[in-house]
């Protein structure tokens, strides 16, 4: 998501064999709603600094259509190589369409009415990205995919456009019921190891062809044998994918295509969760003749399964779905979802109604709450099975003594965090588990804020109160966060340590984050299905892919593993809540807080429901205008 202003060129037009005279049009995007002469004002500043530039005239004038628009003539350069131009700028929501024409000054002289007659006869039109009408899609101002590989995908906005364009076996509802989607049935032997399922007869994939037991084998296998970062923790529990992850096996021991449209799965225990995992990605069935002829980023054109296929995408200003008419499940209200890429603010391109969904940033709630707005209404607030925390690279000094970590702990004032820089909008974490996730403990003992007990736990660690400078890793372009910025000026009042900051950029942050390892590190985590074992034992074991932080604790391990074949929910959740008390007292890492999502939704769209996950199922969407 962009949120700065930004300037963008959109064509430049030129006589086949002449320089001038030239036609730039451009975009500039601001994160305030402006008028023309306001945009003007900033250009001519910018065209103040160039060498000989002088501003001969300016006017407001209206382009075809009474569309206001502001007029600047100007001149630049000195002699023979001076030249002069007009600036034409008409604004559109929260955009400012600029045209800039120019040539040397005695052709533009002589041709002057015709050059400024050009310019006033064009029109502001509505885009139609790829050609689809403003009225027949849902348009949404959202960050573009990093990746549309279900194998390698590891962040939450990739995913919510590949559970668009992909599927697997099965899915969650928007309330988190677990329900069938390319299996149409299953059944489970009685020992609870062994899966046997039964594909959807209608299931396609958008070429037509019939999904069938085989593609979804190849799918995990290929997983498998490429190296993918969450094949180990989704389908792990399969006898076999271990071996293949290794190298020592071409196929998975434990997936057996019975016929065409059966499949057997056998894993290594009996675990409550395993269906579970596979909603994820990394659990999605893939073409095998569009992932082998498509070359390295073959997903650019995907065939995918899922109830909308990809319509078209221009990297970094906008992509789009269209309905997939052969869906083998409910086929999707929406004949086109748009989604863009390019913008200032959200919230004035929602107040301008240039997007129909937008996410506001937690400073701009206060401001859409305000008694007298009237986006308050159109605003929803949702808790999210997630947890933000500052993690510890606990094998590495001085964050492998249990000491330092708790010092670092009570020596950070979360409650002022939650206050001050999440304007009170999120709830304070004092454990892993959020609330409405099985085994959450509302009761847990407030972890408390006090540096003089920091002190001691220092002054006493093996390493003594003499730290030398450390580094915190965190997502960012030039700045650090300001939770991040408010941490590190904490450690340095409360314990006298020099925590400097080692800014990723957040666009590739979960996928470098483990190369460009330091002593800290900001992390979150969202819910991939509800089920403790997706935090505890995801984060937190031992040889876990996502434990970045190498932590490793033998009880922790012990308990975690007896919980994956516990059968009695409620002592399989009491073995969890052990797990998020040691955790607690080891200082594992820094619970920050769980999070919500806030979304505004224009009153003509139904249907728009964020899920827990923080995932929409577009599906669901229609449109009432």
């Amino acid at each position: 998501m962009i949120e700065k202003d930004g300037f963008y060129p959109v064509v430049t037009i030129r006589p086949p064999a002449e320089n001038l005279p030239l036609l730039a049009a451009s975009v500039l995007y601001s994160l305030e709603v402006l008028p023309p002469d306001k945009v003007a004002d900033t250009l001519v500043k910018e065209l103040l600094t160039l060498p000989g530039a002088k501003v001969l005239s300016e006017r407001a004038v209206e382009l075809e259509g009474d569309v206001p628009a502001y007029q600047i003539t100007y001149g630049v350069g000195r002699g023979e190589a001076e030249a002069r131009g007009v600036l034409l700028v008409a604004t559109r929501g929260s955009q400012a369409l600029i045209l800039d024409l120019f040539s040397f000054r005695a052709e533009f002289e002589e041709r002057r009415q015709d050059l400024l007659n050009c310019l006033h006869s064009l029109r502001l039109e509505e885009p139609r990205p790829f050609g689809i009408a403003r009225s027949q899609a849902l348009t949404l101002f959202f960050p573009e995919p990093l990746t549309l590989d279900p194998a390698q995908v590891t962040e939450l906005r990739s995913v919510q456009y590949i559970t668009q364009i992909f599927s697997g076996l099965l899915r969650f509802t928007p309330d988190l019921e677990l329900v069938p989607d390319l299996a149409e049935s299953w059944e489970v032997s009685a020992d609870g190891t062994v899966y046997t399922f039964y594909l959807h007869p209608d299931a396609r994939f958008h070429s037509g062809r019939r999904v069938t037991a085989e593609d979804i084998k190849y799918s995990w296998e290929r997983a498998a044998r490429m190296g993918s970062r969450t094949i180990l923790t989704y389908l792990g529990d399969i006898v076999g994918v271990k071996e293949v992850v290794e190298g020592k096996a071409d196929h998975i021991q434990g997936v057996e295509v019975v016929d065409e449209g059966t499949l057997r799965v056998t894993i290594d225990a009996p675990k409550a969760y395993f269906l579970a995992k596979l909603t994820h990605p990394a659990a999605f069935v893939v073409d095998r003749v569009n992932v082998e002829t498509g070359g390295e980023q073959w997903w650019l054109k995907p065939n995918g399964t899922g109830p909308f296929r990809l319509k078209g995408w221009l990297p970094e200003i906008v992509l789009a779905l269209e309905r997939n008419p052969d869906y083998h499940g409910t086929p999707a209200q929406l004949p086109y979802v748009i989604f863009r890429h390019l913008g200032g603010s959200p919230l004035r391109m929602y107040e301008t109604g240039e997007v129909d969904v937008a996410f506001p940033l937690i400073e701009e709630i206060d401001e859409i709450e305000a008694p007298d707005n009237p986006l308050a209404k159109e605003l929803t607030e949702v808790a999210q099975l997630s947890i933000s925390f500052v993690g510890f690279n606990t094998a590495e000094p001085p964050f492998d003594d249990p000491l330092v970590r708790r010092a670092f702990l009570l020596a950070a004032d979360r409650e002022r965090l939650i206050e001050e820089v999440l304007k009170g909008r999120m709830e304070i974490a004092h454990g892993f588990l959020p609330p409405g996730l099985p085994a959450h403990d509302p009761q847990l003992t407030a972890i408390p804020f006090d540096p003089e007990e920091a002190g001691h736990l220092l002054a006493s660690s093996s390493y003594g109160r003499d730290l030398p400078p450390l580094t915190f890793v965190t997502g960012g372009y030039t700045t650090p966060s300001p939770i991040v910025e408010a941490l590190v000026n904490m450690w340095r009042e409360n314990l006298g340590v020099r925590v400097e900051v080692k800014l990723i950029d957040p666009e590739d942050y979960y996928y470098r984050l483990e190369a460009e390892m330091e002593n800290l590190y900001d992390y979150g985590w969202i819910a991939d299905y509800p089920d403790p074992e997706n935090f505890l034992d995801v984060l937190f074991h031992s040889q876990a892919a996502n434990n970045v932080g190498r932590y490793a604790n033998a009880e922790t391990d012990q308990l975690l593993e007896e919980a994956r074949v516990e059968p009695d929910p409620e002592a399989r959740f009491e073995l969890y809540r052990a797990v998020e008390e040691i955790l607690r007292q080891d200082a594992a890492a820094i619970p920050l807080s769980f999070g919500k999502e806030f979304v505004l939704v224009k009153p003509f769209v139904t249907g728009f429901i964020l899920n827990p996950q923080g995932l929409v199922d577009l599906r669901l969407v229609s449109l009432a205008r």
